[in-house]
């Protein structure tokens, strides 16, 4: 299909799906937010913060590959990396002499709802779920202000012994303090010099400094966890933060404790509704040991549905064992859509999934089982539709209503994503996935899987990048159970 006919497959599935999505009695969304400190960084930026170091100092730290943030040295060296690369990356900082150091040396443009599960929650709100239940153990007053003000937005609450469900300004915990990442989003064409090296940054992306303090444990309150029967009726559940589990804990537990209550906590919001599906959201995870917990005792065999980037595809294969695949992936070479492919498929049979949705720029890509629901229509419609989603968020930096999102009916269908996939025709049709006609509609049909491709919406100049991800995944998820849920009542 041409450009035009995507545009309008676009246009279809957003009012198809938007007719679908009152069928949903409502969504469950744990664990993490946090305040996001935003800074865009300029060349005049860059030059004086480089100028607070010694050059040949950042080039050493830069060669050392830092996995979290100890001193503002690592921060300045992910950094480069990140800008040189064009790549997202989130880094923990564990101490909050960083968060003071950046406040004091570049402060910030403005600040905003961060943390996958504060965003998701915030957006399935505003796209109009009837009901949207967060759940963010560590809910500071500051925090719950960054939550929208909306009668279908509730977080429990333990009142005299019992779980009520009230807005999120109503329900915080007095007394804790907040966790603040600090996000520096960076474009495309910018001009580095450091220690010698130039170069330029090849595309528009971020860093996140994520921050980890010692208090923060990702768990669930008992008396929630004994009356999560109060949450519902919902039909899905999504859940994130999970990176946030630490190998060893001051108090003595390890993250064995905190993966077995993550996975207490699914078992029983399963056995209260078992058609209820799940969907977890990966993100960067620098810690092998947790990676590996995330993906084989949490995700593995417990959740319906995996959402992650290119990189976190790469990462997560690499982990399973899978290195060859993984390097594939990453290098993001001629071959790269092929290997991104196999390996998504290769993570729905290593964690017996029921769907993978990967989404790159310019397109996206679900692998789905057998025994998945719906049609392959139905799911590409749910993709389509998180597509407008997307490029709305991006376009405009903020979504308060259905209304908006057809605004984002207007961004343009990326013919670099069409050009990608059509270079991936030769390999599907020559392994017998599909004839050329089912291709062209984005469906392939694997020996024991199913899959969707399309193009996607891209905006050239994003007001904003973060959170775009959760954006594809949540509403790629809501529409998927919204057409699952008006198909049981239609029937």
């Amino acid at each position: 299909m041409d450009i035009q006919e995507w545009e309008q497959l676009h246009t279809d599935a957003f009012y198809d799906v938007k007719r679908a999505l009152p069928y949903l009695e409502g969504m469950f969304v744990a664990y993490n937010s946090n305040i996001d400190a935003i800074k865009h960084l300029t060349k005049e930026d860059l030059s004086r913060f480089i100028g607070f170091f010694n050059e040949a100092e950042i080039q050493a730290r830069v060669e050392t590959y830092p996995r979290e943030v100890k001193e503002p040295l690592d921060f300045m060296a992910r950094l480069l990396i990140s800008m040189r690369e064009g790549k997202a990356a989130e880094i923990p900082t564990y101490t909050s002499d960083t968060h003071v150091w950046l406040k004091e040396h570049l402060g910030f443009d403005y600040a905003r709802m961060g943390g996958q599960a504060g965003i998701i929650s915030n957006l399935l709100t505003q796209i109009g779920l009837k009901k949207v239940v967060a759940y963010i153990p560590w809910l500071s007053e500051e925090q719950a202000d960054y939550f929208v003000d909306s009668d279908n937005l509730l977080h429990p609450k333990v009142e005299d012994g019992k779980v009520v469900l009230k807005p999120p300004r109503q329900a915080f915990k007095p007394g804790l303090e907040s966790k603040v990442n600090w996000i520096f989003e960076y474009s495309k064409e910018l001009e580095i010099t450091c220690g010698g090296n130039k170069f330029k940054v090849p595309r528009d992306n971020r860093l996140i400094i994520s921050s980890r303090p010692k208090w923060i444990r990702l768990d669930m309150d008992r008396e929630i966890y004994e009356h999560l029967d109060s949450l519902f009726p919902i039909d899905g559940a999504m859940l994130s933060g999970y990176q946030m589990i630490k190998e060893r804990y001051e108090d003595g537990t390890t993250y064995k404790d905190y993966v077995s209550h993550s996975v207490n906590a699914i078992e029983k919001l399963k056995a209260l509704n078992p058609e209820l599906r799940i969907h977890v959201e990966l993100t960067s995870i620098q810690n092998r040991v947790i990676r590996k917990a995330i993906l084989t005792e949490i995700v593995a065999k417990n959740v319906h549905s995996l959402g992650l980037d290119t990189v976190e595809v790469a990462n997560a294969l690499n982990v399973l064992g899978h290195e060859e695949l993984s390097y594939s992936v990453i290098r993001k070479e001629e071959t790269g859509i092929t290997s991104l492919y196999q390996g998504a498929v290769q993570l729905l049979k290593d964690l017996s999934l029921e769907r993978v949705h990967v989404h790159c720029l310019g397109f996206y890509i679900c692998v789905l089982s057998k025994d998945h629901p719906l049609t392959l229509k139905e799911h590409r419609d749910a993709l389509l539709f998180s597509s407008t989603l997307a490029s709305t968020k991006a376009l405009k930096g903020k979504i308060e209503n259905l209304e908006d999102v057809a605004a984002g009916l207007e961004v343009p269908v990326s013919s670099k994503g069409i050009e990608d996939l059509e270079n991936f025709k030769v390999y599907c049709v020559g392994k017998k996935l599909c004839t050329p006609e089912d291709f062209e509609h984005g469906y392939l049909y694997g020996p024991d899987h199913d899959a969707v491709l399309v193009p996607t919406k891209v905006v050239d100049k994003p007001t904003v990048t973060v959170g775009i991800g959760d954006t594809i995944s949540a509403g790629a998820f809501a529409a998927m159970l919204a057409k699952m849920k008006q198909t049981q009542v239609e029937e």
